[in-house]
């Protein structure tokens, strides 16, 4: 029998292909949003990859479950999105940048948010873009959060997200190694990063003998990048219930 018409009949199972046909077009669309800084900027599209797989990792070792894990991946997998809103030639400057120039930069998060403004989704996307840079003591950007007013996917974005700028090569300097990214985090650590989070990042990199390559191609294995969804598909509860 065709599994189409025999599950014509069932409004369960329906409602069920549905909401996992709408869930994969959503992961679709980020995955898409995200191949537009390809396009444009290499170092963002790779800084985008990397940072969301690291995030998983982190996310794996704090305990976080499978939905929370599969939009901590997405919304990392965006979070620099706003950048391509910033003129190439300060994204790819190869010298410091001016204050004003870095006031500009900063402007990424903004245009992140307003790119994903009118999209729903049901993971915290948005907040981890908006926050990433948000810092535990307030004196992050662009809002002046702290604590637990940052949620805990965006203070784990925000660790990758300095673990991989440091340790990969940037066109105004050359990439430095994990335990230089590690020194800079644990020196900010309780003030401007959340300290479960550089823990496990600690443990991640020890075990990958503290070499970035390696570390990479571990945390790299669990994530495959041409399947419509990173994760198993969500449980849907039987007969409606949960």
């Amino acid at each position: 029998m065709d599994m189409a018409c025999e599950h014509e009949g069932d409004p369960t199972r329906r409602l069920e292909d549905a909401l996992r046909a709408t869930r994969h077009a959503l992961i679709q669309t980020i995955h898409a949003i995200s191949a537009v800084a390809a396009h444009r900027d290499h170092y963002t599209a790779r800084h985008q990859r990397l940072t969301a797989t690291l995030s998983l990792a982190l996310g794996r070792e704090l305990g976080l479950d499978a939905t929370r894990l599969e939009g901590l991946y997405l919304g990392a997998l965006v979070h620099d999105v706003g950048k391509i809103a910033i003129p190439s030639e300060l994204l790819a400057k190869p010298a410091r940048l001016t204050p004003e120039e870095y006031a500009l930069v900063k402007t990424h998060v903004q245009a992140g948010c307003a790119i994903l403004d009118h999209v729903t989704l049901p993971w915290p996307v948005h907040s981890i873009i908006r926050q990433h840079h948000e810092r535990l003591d307030g004196s992050g950007y662009p809002e002046g959060l702290a604590g637990e007013s940052i949620i805990l996917e965006a203070r784990i974005v925000a660790v990758a997200d300095v673990f991989e700028a440091i340790t990969d090569h940037r066109p105004y300097r050359p990439a430095r190694g994990a335990p230089v990214a590690l020194e800079e985090l644990a020196h900010g650590v309780d003030r401007l990063f959340d300290r479960g989070v550089v823990d496990a990042l600690t443990g991640i990199v020890r075990d990958a003998g503290h070499d970035v390559g390696t570390l990479w191609k571990a945390i790299e294995t669990d994530v495959d990048l041409s399947s419509t969804a990173i994760l198993p598909a969500i449980s849907f509860p039987q007969n409606g219930r949960r």
